[in-house]
């Protein structure tokens, strides 16, 4: 299912020849964001099986998600991998992916989703805003032109995908009837699994495999976070990820506005005491 008015990138079509590798190959920050985006995000592949089949009989959602978000949802992720690849080739990419695949195959079960169609579609929301900010966020970060280029690629499709689930939630809401109550706890419960398990079992197999079994982990770990902090504090899209949240929950526009301005500003507290707490 092709999006009208919708033109597809090919991760043949990134010329990897204009690669500026010494902008990039110092930065360990860096190499372990995008090797992780790159595992997580072509582990799609399980849990849009899982969705597929909660939304079975709705073929607008079950041949979008089959057609079009997990087609894409993989060449993001193949693209990140080929980029990984290209700037520190030293890593074992494939022993890496293994390892994680392995154990986080394992959290992504059917039981993870909302038992409610239309929820579940505020769930996918709050990732596909998580997912469109983070690459906002590594876009305006990065330096390198390559790089930006598959970033840009993949925060458009992001934005897209959102769209898509917003307007999924709202239909399947029209014959539910599900209040800003419920999409509100929705919202909170996926936020507090943004840095889950997923960020560190990533994080972990990629170290393993990067500096062998080290004990300096749980170290690199927190200094890994420290470093996203201060990255995502300085370069984050905190009001835009206020007003994504915000836009699909059943309220007026006047209590989005009224609640958009204190929830950005507590968004960045957040960050600030999450940082200091390591």
């Amino acid at each position: 299912m092709i999006e009208k008015g919708h033109k597809n990138w090919r991760l043949e079509d990134i010329d990897f020849s204009m690669l500026r590798r010494e902008l990039v190959v110092n930065d360990e920050r860096l190499f372990y964001l995008l090797a992780s985006a790159s595992f997580v995000e072509i582990l799609s592949e399980i849990y849009t099986d899982n969705l597929i089949e909660h939304y079975r009989g709705n073929d607008d959602a079950a041949l979008w998600l089959k057609q079009t978000w997990q087609r894409e949802e993989l060449q993001h992720g193949r693209s990140l991998k080929a980029y990984v690849k290209a700037v520190w080739p030293e890593f074992d990419w494939e022993a890496s992916f293994s390892g994680f695949a392995a154990e986080y195959g394992l959290l992504c079960s059917m039981s993870n989703l909302e038992s409610s169609r239309a929820l579940e579609m505020m769930a996918r929301c709050v990732v596909e805003t998580g997912t469109s900010t983070l690459y906002r966020c590594l876009y305006d970060y990065a330096k390198e032109p390559v790089l930006k280029h598959i970033l840009a690629n993949i925060k458009a499709d992001e934005v897209r995908h959102y769209a898509k689930f917003r307007r999924l939630f709202i239909e399947l809401n029209h014959a539910e009837n599900k209040g800003a109550l419920a999409a509100l706890h929705v919202i909170w419960k996926r936020m507090l699994e943004i840095h889950g398990e997923d960020g560190y079992i990533a994080f972990k197999h990629a170290h393993r495999c990067r500096c062998g079994a080290s004990e300096s982990l749980d170290r690199d770990w927190i200094g890994f976070k420290n470093g996203l902090n201060a990255l995502v504090r300085r370069h984050y899209p905190f009001h835009m990820a206020v007003e994504m949240l915000l836009s699909p929950v059943p309220l007026s526009s006047r209590m989005k506005r009224m609640l958009g301005f204190p929830l950005t500003g507590l968004a960045r507290i957040a960050v600030i005491i999450q940082g200091a707490a390591f």
